[in-house]
C-alpha cells in the first residue's frame, strides 16, 4: 500500500516538473505559426456562425415583410371598397393603418438590405463610394491566409 502511494506521488511530482518545464519553455518558430493557423481557422468558425445566424435574422425579418405586404394589400382592397356614403372617420382610420404599414414594411425592407450588406458586402456604388465589405470576402481573406500559413508550416 505504502509503494502505491509514493509511485502515485511520484507520478504526480513528475507531471509538475514536466509543467514546470513546458511553461518555461520557448516555443519554436513552427509550433507559433501552428497556434497562428489554428486561431485563423477558429475566426473563420467564428464567420461562418455569424453569417447562419445574420441570415436566420433576415429570414424572419423577410417574413415580417411578407405579411405587411398581404397587409397593405388587404387595407387597400378595404380602402377601395369602402362605400362612398359610409363612415368617414373609419376610412381615415384604415388610411392611416396604411400609412404605418407601408412605414413598417419600408422599414423592414431597409432592414433586410443592411443585413445582406452585412454578409454579402458590395462593390463601389454611388451610395458607398468605397464599397463595402461583407463577411463572405473576410472569410474567404482568411480561407487564403490559411493557405499561406500552411505553405509556410511546411517550409519550416
Amino acid at each position: 500500500m505504502q509503494t502505491l502511494i509514493i509511485v502515485l506521488l511520484a507520478i504526480i511530482a513528475g507531471s509538475e516538473v514536466l509543467r514546470l518545464v513546458l511553461t518555461h519553455k520557448k516555443t519554436s518558430r513552427k509550433a507559433h505559426f501552428k497556434q497562428k493557423l489554428e486561431g485563423v481557422q477558429k475566426m473563420i468558425w467564428d464567420l461562418e456562425f455569424k453569417v447562419y445566424k445574420t441570415r436566420d435574422i433576415r429570414e424572419e425579418i423577410r417574413q415580417e415583410y411578407d405579411f405587411m405586404n398581404s397587409r397593405l394589400a388587404t387595407l387597400e382592397g378595404q380602402i377601395q371598397a369602402f362605400p362612398a356614403d359610409g363612415n368617414i372617420d373609419e376610412k381615415k382610420r384604415i388610411e392611416d393603418q396604411m400609412v404605418l404599414a407601408t412605414r413598417d414594411r419600408d422599414r423592414l425592407q431597409n432592414q433586410m438590405k443592411q443585413l445582406d450588406l452585412e454578409v454579402e458586402g458590395s462593390k463601389p456604388t454611388q451610395e458607398y463610394p468605397d464599397g463595402v465589405n461583407g463577411i463572405n470576402s473576410q472569410v474567404e481573406s482568411l480561407r487564403e491566409l490559411v493557405e499561406m500559413l500552411s505553405a509556410w508550416i511546411k517550409t519550416l
